[in-house]
């Protein structure tokens, strides 16, 4: 069994991308979503700031704006068999402490993308 079926597979995960102008996404796996293989060695890093996110309306559609506000690009995966799509753009600047704490995360993809013109993501 690979560390994505035993740990990630049927469950909420997020994990974390930066893109060619140093901006954050946020992807949402709803359970199904595709992890690249960098994430899956560190994925508990992952959880721990996923878990330390401030959003008061977690388990509802306005959760998409909580992780925007703290300057996220958030996708989300589209049920059933994806791709991830936009749910919302960084509508404020990230702060430093935060996004610091992402990018130390061993193995955070780069992308070759702009996330303020990526609507869908097919794959990484």
């Amino acid at each position: 069994m690979t560390t994505y079926q035993e740990e990630i597979e049927g469950r909420e995960f997020d994990w974390y991308a930066e893109d060619i102008d140093g901006n954050i996404g946020l992807f949402s796996t709803v359970g199904e979503g595709f992890v690249p293989d960098s994430i899956l060695a560190n994925f508990t890093s992952h959880d721990e700031i996923s878990n330390s996110l401030d959003s008061p309306n977690w388990g509802s559609p306005e959760v998409w704006s909580d992780f925007s506000k703290l300057g996220f690009y958030v996708y989300d995966w589209d049920l059933p068999g994806g791709p991830y799509i936009q749910r919302g753009e960084a509508v404020a600047t990230m702060s430093i402490e935060l996004k610091n704490k992402v990018l130390s995360i061993v193995g955070v993809p780069k992308l070759n993308v702009r996330f303020s013109k990526l609507k869908v993501v097919q794959g990484v």
